[in-house]
């Protein structure tokens, strides 16, 4: 039998027709009708909207003195990594010790040993804890997830940068990050080997199809310690592992070695401590003193080290003998007060922090593990560094970073073809092309440690030696961009001009013509480093 809808009828199917429609849209990041519907299903324009689960924190706004409700009992959550050794010397270990730099300032402090990054989280958003220890790449997800719910914490300080403690590794015959296409690798998914997994593949000159195959055949490991017993076991072709696992693998297996770590990508892997929205309305004097004496606790590590190792490795819960403690922090950078504020930057800047969370941001967005990259300003606090400014240095203690040529014949971990494209017979990129070569400028500044060579090509059209000194001078050309948006040293990059005597394909057709006007991005770990 045949239903017959009135007029009535069709304009209400309509209307929920056009209801779902723009429901799908928004829930998959394609439009946002936050405005229209409310924030509650996506992310607030400023970090001011958000709702915290206990109260909002504005964190423009002057930091408030505390009151009545101020608790002096902070609950830190940390994982088992030494990167929160100035946290345990400021405490005297997990429990505040009776003497120690936080027991001084009337501060009690508990630190809670949560391995999982989910749990971690977990706590942080349902009260378990005030503090948490995570890193900026997660915290990407782990923010946007936050907002979503209806719950806002804030980063406030950068506790270290990773500095050769993660890397990538390869069986034999691996040797640039090119060498994975097809090959099968082991990883945690949703951690920090992740997002440096998916970082360098993403910079190098690997294809969509090729980077897609390759976490299409990886093994997913529940933690970050298995993809290196699988790689010693030769059960993958590489993994993604920190220390001392990843050196005790490569050590297992012959002829394997790291193909690129965070000794190479210095500023990709960085711990920062996030408070909560909740704790940070009802005691912001003791999220101060606690960050101050954080930061304490790294001036005395670096006055006296040895102390240091000797605490971690009485900690049985992290079961790290004070040797292979020393060992470890040898891949860290324990950050002060002047790290933070160049990490942070001000408000609205193109800080290394607001990078991270970005790439990040679209790393997990990939995954469909959130709607949409999270907004920066929203996803921090620095009125705590602010307030600590003129009781620390506010200039870094590390030493600037000085580049060497590689060898002659070095092998690169990665090689980039770029489309770069110049005024016709002319060495003054296009435009549109700076957004290409800003590309670029933000893979070196997170692989801060390498040394980059620029090697313009043309095609066969024309006489060589015009083509020859072109292609020289577009390399110049790209090179002279980066060093004056970025501040890179002129040594740091090594223009070439190869003509047409470097082609990728047939200059035949129009076709391989246009592929061989390119501008290869050749990627090498810095001697000067060694």
């Amino acid at each position: 039998m045949a239903v017959r809808i009135e007029k009535g009828g069709w304009v209400a199917i309509f209307l929920i027709g056009l209801g779902l429609t723009g429901y799908a849209l928004n829930k998959y990041g394609l439009v946002d009708l936050s405005g229209i519907f409310g924030a509650g299903g996506g992310t607030p324009s400023t970090g001011s909207q958000a709702k915290s689960g206990g109260g909002t924190a504005a964190p423009d706004a002057p930091l408030p003195t505390g009151g009545s409700a101020e608790s002096s009992n902070v609950r830190v959550r940390v994982n088992i990594w030494v990167g929160c050794v100035a946290g345990l010397v400021a405490n005297g270990g997990l429990d505040t010790a009776a003497g120690s730099i936080y027991d001084r300032k009337g501060i009690k402090a508990s630190f809670k040993i949560i391995d999982d990054w989910t749990e971690g989280s977990t706590a942080l958003a349902t009260n378990n804890v005030d503090i948490m220890l995570t890193t900026a790449d997660v915290w990407a997800k782990d923010y946007a997830q936050f907002l979503d719910k209806g719950f806002n914490a804030r980063a406030v300080y950068l506790v270290d940068w990773s500095r050769g403690a993660d890397g990538v590794i390869g069986k034999q015959g691996l040797n640039s990050i090119e060498d994975l296409a097809g090959k099968q690798v082991a990883f945690a998914p949703y951690t920090p080997s992740h997002f440096l997994l998916w970082n360098g593949l993403k910079n190098s000159g690997l294809s969509t199809e090729q980077r897609r195959e390759i976490f299409a055949k990886a093994v997913h490991t529940k933690d970050g310690i298995e993809p290196a017993t699988l790689f010693a076991q030769q059960k993958v072709d590489a993994a993604v592992a920190w220390d001392p696992d990843m050196s005790d693998a490569v050590g297992k297996r012959a002829g394997s070695k790291k193909i690129y770590d965070t000794k190479i990508a210095n500023k990709l892997i960085a711990d920062i401590l996030v408070v909560s929205d909740r704790f940070s309305k009802s005691s912001p004097q003791t999220v101060s003193k606690f960050l101050e004496g954080w930061l304490e606790g790294v001036e005395f590590i670096r006055a006296q080290p040895s102390r240091a190792y000797n605490l971690i490795g009485t900690i049985k819960d992290f079961n790290i003998p004070a040797d292979l403690a020393k060992s470890m922090l040898e891949g860290v950078r324990l950050t002060d007060y002047g790290d933070n504020k160049a990490f942070f930057g001000e408000r609205g800047s193109d800080s290394d922090y607001a990078s991270i969370l970005k790439a990040a941001g679209e790393m997990y967005r990939e995954e469909r593990q959130i709607k949409r990259v999270a907004d920066v300003e929203g996803s921090v606090d620095r009125r705590y560094l602010d307030a600590l400014n003129g009781k620390f240095s506010g200039a870094s203690t590390e030493a600037p970073i000085q580049y060497k040529a590689p060898a002659p014949g070095a092998t690169p971990i990665a090689t980039q073809r770029r489309a770069i494209y110049f005024e016709t017979a002319s060495a003054n990129m296009s435009p549109d092309s700076r957004a290409v070569v800003d590309e670029i400028g933000g893979f070196m500044r997170s692989y801060e440690n390498t040394v980059v060579d620029i090697e313009g090509n043309t095609d066969s059209t024309g006489s060589r030696a015009v083509n020859m000194e072109l292609s020289r001078a577009r390399a110049e050309s790209v090179r002279g961009y980066l060093m004056k948006k970025y501040g890179f040293p002129a040594n740091r990059m090594r223009p070439k001009g190869n003509g047409p005597d470097s082609p990728v394909a047939g200059n035949d057709t129009p076709d391989g013509r246009e592929k061989n006007r390119r501008t290869d991005i050749k990627v090498y770990p810095n001697p000067g480093s060694n």
